[in-house]
C-alpha cells in the first residue's frame, strides 16, 4: 500500500475529519462490470440521426472504443425527457434522437445499436429517466408542451405534471397513473428489445425543488398516512414506483437486471448517525431527491446500485475515499450489487482531477473491496477526449488492459 499524496510538495490526503492518511493499493482487482454511460440528452454523447450513415459510424466508433478499453457493459440512454429512442406506442421519438419530437428515423435504429453491441459481446442496459419531461424552464409550461408530440404522456395528461423552481417539468411521482405509465413504458422496452437490463439515473424529485404553485401539496393533503411528513410522502411514492418497476421486470423475465444510479450521498452523518462522514453542508438524495436508496437496498427492490461518486480524493466537503467506505459498509448487508460511478469527465478540470492518475487511483481504491462488483464511468465522450482528460483516460485504458502504467512526472 502506498500513501496517496496530493503531490510531492503538499500534505497527505486524509480521511474526512481525521489525520488518517488515505492509502491506495498498487494492485488492481478486475471486476465483473466495466461500463460507461452513453448520454443522449441534449446530444451529450451522440448526435441526432438526421444523417443515418454518420450516426451509425459514430455508434461503431463508440462500440470499438468500448472494446479497446476492455469495457463490457453499456448504459445507453433511451428515455431522456418523457420520450423514446425506440419504436414505441406509448412515447414519441425523442427530439434528441431525430431532431424533432415524434419524427421517426428511417428504421429501428435502437434494434441495430443493440445488435451491434451484442456482436461485440457487450451487455446493453437501457438507461431511462422515469419522470423528467423538459430539461429546463427556458419556455413556459404551456408553450413547451406545444412543442411535444401528441403522443407525449405529459401533453396528453397535463394534470399529471409538476414544475420545479427553474421551470423544468416532471411527471408527478405521487400519481398512480404516472407510476403505471412508467411501468408500462419499461415493459414495452423489455418485450421488444434484447436488453440486459433497465437502468434509472438520479433524477427523481428535481434538484431545484418544486415550484410554489405547480407542486404536490394538494396531493399531500390526501396522503394515505396522516403521520407522514411531506418528505415521507414523497419518498414513499418514489420507492413505490421503483418497487413496481422491479416486480414488473422480474415477472416478465427474472434474468433481466434493474439498477439505479443515485446521487452519491444518501445522508450525511449530521443528518443521521449512520450517514456518511462528509461535510454537513452536503446535499443528500434522501432529502434532496426523496430517494431513499438505502431502503431500496435493504428491501432488495433492485439488482444493482451505482452511486455517483464524482468527488475527488481531496475534495473539501465530500472526499471520494470516505464516501466509498460508506457505500462498501452498507452494501455488506444487502444482496444488491454495488458498482461505483466515477466522474471521469472531470479529469483535467480542478482539484485532484488535475492529476491524470485520479481515476486510476479511484478504481484501485474501490476495487480492493470484494463487495464492489463494478466500475461505471460518466461519460462516453470522455473516452475519446483528446484534450484535458486524454492522459488520464490513457492510464485507465492501460489499467483495464493489464498494461504497465508509466506515469509522467
Amino acid at each position: 500500500m502506498n500513501i496517496y499524496h496530493q503531490n510531492e510538495n503538499k500534505n497527505v490526503v486524509v480521511h474526512f475529519g481525521t489525520d488518517h492518511p488515505v492509502e491506495i493499493p498498487t494492485i488492481y482487482h478486475e471486476k465483473d462490470v466495466r461500463a460507461f454511460w452513453v448520454s443522449n440528452v441534449v446530444n451529450i454523447d451522440m448526435p441526432t440521426v438526421e444523417h443515418i450513415e454518420d450516426y451509425q459510424q459514430k455508434i461503431i466508433r463508440m462500440l470499438d472504443t468500448a472494446v479497446s478499453y476492455n469495457i463490457n457493459t453499456l448504459f445507453f440512454q433511451i428515455r431522456t425527457t418523457n420520450d423514446a429512442f425506440y419504436d414505441s406506442k406509448l412515447n414519441p421519438y425523442s427530439r434528441y434522437f431525430t431532431g424533432q419530437e415524434g419524427k421517426k428515423p428511417p428504421f429501428d435504429v435502437l434494434a441495430w445499436v443493440i445488435l451491434e453491441t451484442k456482436k461485440r459481446g457487450l451487455s446493453f442496459h437501457a438507461w431511462c429517466n422515469p419522470y423528467r419531461v423538459s430539461m429546463s424552464g427556458s419556455m413556459p409550461k404551456d408553450e413547451y408542451l406545444k412543442t411535444c408530440d401528441d403522443l407525449n404522456f405529459a401533453k396528453r395528461h397535463p394534470e399529471h405534471i409538476l414544475i420545479d423552481k427553474k421551470g423544468g417539468i416532471i411527471l408527478n411521482p405521487s400519481h398512480d397513473a404516472v407510476k403505471q405509465f412508467i411501468v408500462d413504458s419499461m415493459i414495452e422496452i423489455v418485450e421488444n428489445y434484447d436488453v440486459d437490463g433497465i437502468h434509472f439515473d438520479d433524477y427523481f424529485y428535481p434538484y431545484a425543488g418544486l415550484d410554489d404553485v405547480y407542486n404536490d401539496l394538494k396531493d399531500y393533503e390526501f396522503r394515505e398516512n396522516e403521520a407522514w411528513s411531506l418528505g415521507d410522502f414523497r419518498r414513499h411514492h418514489v420507492t413505490d414506483a421503483m418497487k413496481r418497476v422491479y416486480l414488473a421486470i422480474k415477472k416478465h423475465n427474472p434474468n433481466l437486471q434493474f439498477g439505479v444510479s443515485p446521487f452519491g450521498i444518501w445522508k450525511t452523518k449530521e443528518q443521521d448517525p449512520i450517514g456518511a462522514s462528509v461535510d454537513p453542508r452536503c446535499s443528500s438524495s434522501y432529502y434532496g431527491q426523496y430517494a431513499d436508496c438505502l431502503a431500496w437496498m435493504k428491501e432488495g427492490i433492485m439488482d444493482y446500485i451505482v452511486p455517483q461518486m464524482y468527488w475527488d480524493f481531496g475534495h473539501a466537503l465530500a472526499p471520494f475515499a470516505d464516501l466509498l467506505d460508506w457505500w462498501v459498509d452498507v452494501a455488506k448487508t444487502s444482496k444488491v450489487k454495488l458498482y461505483i460511478g466515477h466522474g471521469a469527465y472531470r479529469l483535467g478540470t480542478e482539484g485532484r482531477y488535475l492529476d491524470p492518475m485520479e481515476i486510476v487511483h479511484q478504481v484501485r481504491y474501490a476495487n480492493q473491496h470484494e463487495i464492489v462488483k463494478g466500475n461505471v464511468f460518466f461519460t462516453y465522450k470522455t473516452f475519446i477526449d483528446t484534450e484535458k482528460a486524454a492522459q488520464g483516460m490513457t492510464y485507465l485504458k492501460k489499467l483495464f488492459k493489464g498494461e504497465v502504467i508509466h506515469e509522467k512526472v
